[in-house]
């Protein structure tokens, strides 16, 4: 059976078209070097031995979309999005809420 390629097609951008993308390429290039180190903060903040790095563990395991955990957790997006990178901690009552909306029990060990 002959192998399907895709089909290409190209257009000259217009002038409108060419700006737009100058302009997103450049905030792009802007936000770059903000994102990456929010993201950096994620991955140290998801590594800790603690009772939130499990918690943000399980955020990150969940397929549950960031938006729907937050409001089944009854914060908004943006204060996840602060745990998440351990520029926020959250109160007792917002982690009992955010591990049933991740179906977590704290257990005790020993």
């Amino acid at each position: 059976m002959a192998e399907r390629q895709a089909r290409r097609t190209t257009r000259e951008l217009t002038p409108a078209e060419q700006e737009r993308l100058v302009r997103q390429r450049e905030q792009i290039a802007e936000e770059l070097p903000e994102m990456t180190a929010r993201d950096q903060m994620r991955k140290e903040a998801r590594e800790e031995a603690t009772l939130s790095g499990e918690l943000r563990r399980a955020v990150h395991a969940s397929e549950l979309a960031l938006s729907v955990i937050a409001a089944q957790a009854a914060i908004t997006p943006l204060m996840l999005d602060d745990f998440l990178t351990g520029e926020r901690t959250l109160r007792s009552d917002v982690i009992d809420r955010l591990a049933d909306a991740l179906g977590c029990q704290l257990t005790r060990s020993g």
